[in-house]
C-alpha cells in the first residue's frame, strides 16, 4: 500500500476505562480516589518553545508515523498504570487501596506482550529525514525509561496471568511493586515531555493533512479523520470529568453535546461520500488491491457503523444519567477499530 498520509495515534481513552471499572467494582462505597501517579498533563499542553519543522505535501510520514506509535503505546501504559495505582496504594511500601482486591488487576494486565519494535522502529527513524529536533532528542532520553517500564509491566502481567500471586500467597507482589514504582519516575519525566511535544507537532500536520484531503477532494478520508478528532476531544471532556472522581459521576453533557452535533454533521457526510462511487475510487486500498479491496472495504465501513452505534448509546445512557461505562467501553472499542481501520486503507 502507498504511503498516502499521517498515522492516528490512539487516543488516551484506555486509562479512563480501566481506571474507571476498578473504581465502579471497587470504589462504590465511598472513600478517597486514588492518587495520580502519573506525570501526564490534565489538560492540552502548552505549545513549546521550539518550533517543530512543517511537513509539506512531499514529506515521507513514516518516521511522523513510527514517533506516533510511540505516543500511543505510552498512553496504553499510562492506563495500566492508572488501573494498577486505582488498586495499590501510591506509595514505596506495597499496599492495597482500601476496599480493593489485587485480583480486579488481572484483566488489565492479562497477556500483556509489550512491542518493543515499536521504539526500536522509532529510534531507527530517529536520525532521518525531516529532522524534528526536539522530538528526536526527546525520544532518545525515553529509550532506557521505556524499556524498564515495558519490563516491570510485563513481569507484572506474567504474574497476574498465571495466577503465581494466588499459588504464592502475594509473596512477589511487594517485589514487583518497588519495581514498577521506582520506574514510575523516569518514566513519567521522560515520556510526558515527549507526549507533549508529539501533541505539538500533531496539531501542525493535522490541520496541514486536512486541508491537504479537502484540496485533493479526499471526502472519506476527510470525514473519518474529522469524526475521530472529535471523539478524541469527546473523551479529553470525559477525562476531565471522571480523573478526580470516586465513583462514575453524572457527567456535564454541554460540551458533549456541542461535540455530537459536530459528529453528526461529519458522519452525515462520510456515510454520503462512502456511497458515491468517485469517492470510493479514490480510497487505493479499496480500488487497486485486487485481493484484499473488498475485505479493506467492508473492514471500514463495519467500524463506521460500530461507531456510529456506540456514541448514540453512550449520549443516550450519559444524558440520562445511567450507568455509561459499558457503552463508553464499546465507543472506545469500536473508535480505536476505526483508527486502526483508517490507517489499514489510508495510510
Amino acid at each position: 500500500m502507498t504511503q498516502t498520509g499521517t498515522r492516528f495515534p490512539l487516543m488516551r481513552l484506555s486509562a479512563l476505562l480501566l481506571t474507571a471499572g476498578l473504581l465502579l467494582s471497587g470504589c462504590t462505597g465511598g472513600g478517597a480516589p486514588a492518587a495520580d501517579n502519573s506525570g501526564a498533563p490534565a489538560e492540552s499542553p502548552l505549545p513549546a518553545e521550539s518550533v517543530s519543522p512543517t511537513p509539506s505535501e512531499s514529506t515521507d510520514f513514516r518516521k511522523y508515523n513510527a514517533y506516533s506509535d510511540v505516543m500511543s503505546d505510552i498512553y496504553e501504559m499510562d492506563g495500566m498504570l492508572a488501573a494498577y495505582f486505582t488498586v495499590v496504594q501510591d506509595q514505596p511500601e506495597f499496599a492495597l487501596a482500601e476496599g480493593m482486591d489485587y485480583s480486579m488487576l488481572e484483566d488489565v494486565f492479562y497477556n500483556y506482550i509489550p512491542l518493543n519494535i515499536i521504539m526500536n522502529t522509532a529510534l531507527d527513524y530517529s536520525t532521518e529525514e525531516p529532522v524534528y529536533p526536539e522530538q528526536d532528542a526527546l525520544l532518545l532520553e525515553l529509550e532506557q525509561p521505556y524499556s524498564d517500564m515495558c519490563d516491570a509491566l510485563k513481569d507484572l502481567s506474567d504474574y497476574l496471568s498465571f495466577d503465581r500471586y494466588v499459588d504464592d500467597n502475594m509473596a512477589q507482589a511487594a517485589q514487583l511493586h518497588t519495581q514498577i514504582y521506582e520506574a514510575v519516575g523516569p518514566f513519567d519525566q521522560a515520556a510526558w515531555p515527549f507526549v507533549e511535544s508529539m501533541h505539538v507537532l500533531d496539531e501542525e500536520t493535522e490541520q496541514l493533512e486536512l486541508d491537504r484531503l479537502q484540496a485533493e477532494g479526499m471526502d472519506i478520508a476527510f470525514y473519518s479523520r474529522t469524526i475521530t478528532n472529535i471523539c478524541s476531544e469527546m473523551d479529553a471532556d470525559v477525562w476531565a470529568q471522571l480523573e478526580s472522581a470516586e465513583s462514575l459521576p453524572a457527567l456535564d453533557m454541554t460540551n458533549l453535546e456541542s461535540l455530537y452535533t459536530q459528529y453528526q454533521e461529519a458522519y452525515a457526510g462520510l456515510t454520503a461520500a462512502m456511497e458515491d462511487p468517485e469517492q470510493v475510487e479514490k480510497v487505493y486500498s479499496w480500488s487497486s488491491d485486487e485481493y484484499w479491496s473488498d475485505t479493506y472495504r467492508d473492514n471500514f465501513t463495519t467500524a463506521v457503523a460500530d461507531v456510529n452505534t456506540a456514541i448514540t448509546t453512550f449520549m443516550e445512557e450519559a444524558r440520562s444519567q445511567a450507568d455509561y461505562s459499558q457503552s463508553y467501553e464499546q465507543f472506545y472499542t469500536a473508535v480505536s477499530e476505526l483508527i486502526d481501520q483508517y490507517n489499514n486503507s489510508f495510510v
